[in-house]
């Protein structure tokens, strides 16, 4: 209560529903918890926490909602929250990466960094996925690597020191907010790769930006290298299971035309059927075999 400071949370969450997150908030927090409107003041001493379907942007001293292309397959997403409030407040931002899967806020990470904002990691063995925090501290080097439980402390000690450095906010448009035409000079940039968004199948193209290599195809998805990865890998899963698919079913209509054949007598054409079915069995079992080294748990839920 009075803190000087703004709170901005993005957590991932389903599109389609509604956040709970500021009401579980309000029931512990010192501050006010809200779903932000778009174009709304930041005000001290408030929490606003992204709405699902939103990218949460920091525009100079207004919030900014916008439904633009996903970023790591998420929106709301990290990477633009970290990267616009970096360029809108420059050295009093202060970045906190915490439990997560994959490596949305990374690139982030390193913009606020830049920008000469304080960064901040929960300690990966303290965390239930420890994914996005790792790649955080491994690739940019993070200020401050915390257990949870010392962040809320060192936030307090953060926010109550006054700010050495002026900054000059400046206008600026984020890659959630660009018009064809914008990103199409965006995409001049980088060069085509050979990958597709695994979202819309346009191309992507290679950008590098704060030292890291990431995609975005020309409406505007965006991809880290470890997530367009491991969209490929569901691309990949799906594809295998559609074959699958495919497969057994092609293997139950042989084991009715071999029975019909032999009713028939019908010898060599059994044979060919049971040639087929064998090769049919064979297949499935190696695509089974597939899918199931692809099935390891992820090792935060493993005894």
């Amino acid at each position: 209560s009075g803190s000087p400071a703004t709170v901005l949370v993005v957590l991932h969450f389903p599109e389609n529903t509604a956040s709970v997150l500021p009401a579980i908030l309000n029931r512990r927090a010192k501050m006010f918890a809200k779903n932000p409107l778009d174009n709304a003041p930041l005000e001290p001493g408030q929490i606003y926490v992204a709405r699902p379907g939103y990218h949460l942007l920091v525009k100079r001293d207004r919030i900014r909602l916008v439904a633009g292309p996903r970023e790591n397959s998420n929106r709301p997403a990290i990477d633009p929250l970290f990267r616009t409030a970096a360029r809108s407040r420059g050295p009093s931002v202060v970045s906190v990466i915490l439990s997560g899967m994959l490596d949305d806020g990374t690139l982030g990470t390193a913009v606020v960094r830049r920008h000469g904002g304080i960064t901040i990691a929960q300690d990966p063995e303290s965390a239930m996925f420890p994914d996005m925090p790792r790649n955080a501290i491994q690739n940019v080097g993070v200020h401050h690597v915390l257990p949870l439980e010392e962040i809320a402390p060192k936030l307090i000690q953060l926010v109550s020191e006054p700010s050495s450095v002026d900054w000059e906010a400046y206008d600026f448009i984020d890659a959630t907010e660009m018009d064809l035409n914008e990103l199409h000079a965006m995409e001049r940039q980088g060069r085509p790769s050979q990958y597709v968004c695994p979202e819309c199948k346009g191309t992507l193209f290679e950008l590098e930006e704060e030292g890291f290599a990431h995609f975005r195809c020309h409406v505007g998805h965006a991809y880290s290298v470890e997530t367009l990865a491991a969209k490929q890998a569901e691309g990949l899963e799906a594809a295998l299971w559609t074959a699958l698919r495919s497969i057994e079913e092609n293997n139950l209509l042989l084991h009715r035309m071999i029975a019909r054949s032999e009713q028939r007598s019908l010898s060599i054409t059994v044979a060919n059927y049971k040639a087929k079915l064998a090769e049919g069995v064979q297949k499935a079992r190696i695509i089974r075999e597939a899918l199931e080294v692809g099935s390891e748990p992820h090792e935060a839920i493993r005894e």
